[in-house]
């Protein structure tokens, strides 16, 4: 029998004999650490030791670490420097990973773990806690979230994926379970607009209402939180120009003005006839609501104010939306569809790509004509009415072109 080594240590314990190897190292950071395991063999107590020793001469060893998932998740959000309302957007699709995994070392994280995860998202058992969630959730008996769709499950993937792949570049975990968990299948949901006949039914509809000059900055295509931050020094009824500069947005326990979401966000929009009334009235609403409400009046300074002249949360404003299109007898579609049916009007009536990008904020003009600009039946038979009157074409008038 092989002579035991003296750096392995016969340990007695309630399990019988066991033999206790012990190696110390050093981290990337500097830091020391020490590995400390007991095998029933001195054979394997040996070729643990001499892999241990191996991996730390060639800098592949990944040492102990007690780090959690919520830290590492917490670490993670940190690093990313992104705007308030992508924060929140990561948080909120992190959120049931924590609350299911939060005390667990990342080093012990497997397939099954976040697959388990999915599954519980899925089934609608995934159960809710605490971690960076809005005081109205801490408050709420709801226990339990409903089910996820894929489309919800997979951001949450995708953020997990990137977190393990910075926890293998900083050397704490030695793979990413999450890269072994497979998206889930989605199905595209199809873009619904409204066409300029149901356009004007809702402008005429909510017409003095307190929030109807926020649907005709919708139709015109300015995003949510470029409506809630418009604010009168940015309206020009003399140039006839609206200056987009900024964007509110909501975020975790309320909501917080910034920049725009890119720099061709910021942008000055000249106003069609029709909305520079439809601003001329709201002004006159809001001085005339001043005027009857008195130090009740909340002076804002913002376009789009409710009845007491406070900033609505953008949830506020996209329940409005909802009220408003049922009280117009119109087909629900999403607040954010008011841009999709400004682009395809305009594509429709023959208005450049790039002027329509460019009227949208949007950077690529393609992306603009695969989003937006797509087609309808209208389209459709305008197409086929070009295409019949060259095909029908007389042969001798072809001829003499």
């Amino acid at each position: 029998m092989a002579r035991r080594p003296e750096w392995v240590k016969p340990v007695e314990t309630s399990a019988g004999r066991r033999y206790e190897v012990r190696v110390h190292g050093q981290r990337s950071d500097g830091s020391r650490f020490q590995h400390k395991q007991r095998f029933e063999t001195v054979e394997a107590a040996v070729k643990w030791r001499s892999t241990v020793v191996s991996e730390l001469g060639h800098g592949t060893h990944v040492a102990p670490s007690e780090v959690t998932v919520r830290q590492a998740v917490d670490d993670w959000l940190v690093g990313q420097r992104i705007r308030p309302k992508t924060l929140s957007a990561y948080i909120t699709s992190l959120r049931p990973l924590v609350d299911h995994l939060g005390d667990k070392p990342v080093q012990q994280v497997t397939k099954s773990d976040i697959e388990a995860v999915v599954q519980a998202l899925r089934d609608g058992t995934s159960r809710m806690g605490t971690w960076h969630a809005p005081e109205k959730l801490k408050k709420s008996a709801k226990q339990v979230r409903a089910p996820w769709s894929p489309a919800s499950i997979n951001p949450m993937l995708a953020r997990a994926r990137s977190i393990f792949d910075d926890l293998m570049a900083q050397g704490i975990v030695v793979r990413n379970p999450a890269a072994l968990v497979k998206s889930l299948p989605t199905e595209k949901t199809e873009m619904r607009t409204l066409d300029a006949d149901q356009v004007t039914r809702l402008l005429a509809a909510t017409a003095g209402d307190a929030f109807g000059i926020a649907w005709q900055l919708a139709v015109y295509g300015l995003r949510r939180g470029e409506i809630l931050a418009l604010d009168w020094e940015s309206v020009d009824l003399d140039a006839g120009t609206i200056a987009i500069s900024a964007a509110r947005l909501a975020v975790s326990g309320g909501s917080v003005t910034g920049a725009t979401k890119t720099k061709t966000s910021t942008r000055t929009l000249p106003m069609p006839d029709d909305l520079a009334r439809g601003l001329k009235a709201e002004r006159k609403r809001q001085r005339e609501a001043k005027l009857a409400l008195g130090s009740k009046w909340q002076n804002t300074g913002l376009v789009v104010v409710d009845e007491f002249g406070a900033a609505p949360h953008p949830d506020t404003l996209t329940k409005a939306w909802k009220t408003a299109l049922s009280g117009a007898g119109l087909p629900h579609v999403r607040l954010h569809d008011a841009r999709h049916s400004c682009a395809t009007l305009m594509h429709l009536r023959g208005v450049p790509v790039v002027v329509i990008a460019a009227w949208l904020g949007h950077q690529d003009a393609g992306f603009t004509l695969r989003t937006y600009a797509h087609s309808t039946n209208d389209a459709l038979s305008d197409a086929a009415a070009v295409l019949n009157s060259i095909t029908t074409a007389k042969p001798d008038a072809a001829a003499s072109e």
